[in-house]
This record gives structure tokens, sequence and C-alpha cells, in this order.
């Protein structure tokens, strides 16, 4: 997705999903190696954090791109 071609208002939005994302994936993430006596292989855990890093990544690039356009 080409975050520089979207309006102000559409960043925001966007902005606002990709949190909610994050927030899920994280509440997922714990929940699961939470379980006790439920094996969770080192590749699970793996793509959590890698999920995790991306969100993370989209997220302070829109901010960075909503910064600018506000402006």
């Amino acid at each position: 997705m080409d975050y520089a071609e979207m309006s102000l208002e559409q960043l925001q939005e966007e902005l606002k999903k990709l949190k909610e994302t994050l927030e899920e994936v994280e509440e997922e993430k714990f929940f699961v190696l939470g379980q006790s006596g439920f094996h969770v292989s080192g590749g699970k855990v793996k793509q959590y954090e890698q999920e995790i890093s991306e969100l993370q990544a989209k997220i302070k690039e829109v901010e960075r791109l909503i910064k600018e356009k506000s402006n």
C-alpha cells in the first residue's frame, strides 16, 4: 500500500486500523503464549514477533506522513 498517495483523512483512518490490528495481534500472542501446558513452536513465536514489528513500522511511517501533511 502506498501511504504517500493517501489524503490526510485516509492516513488517519489507516493509522486507526493499524493500531487496532496491532492490539489484536498482541492480545492473541499473549493469550496463546500464556496457555500453560500448551506447546507453541518457536516458529509461531517468531511469526508473532515479525507481524508485530511490521505493524509497528507501518504505524511509524503513517504517523510520519500525517505529521508531514499536517504542516
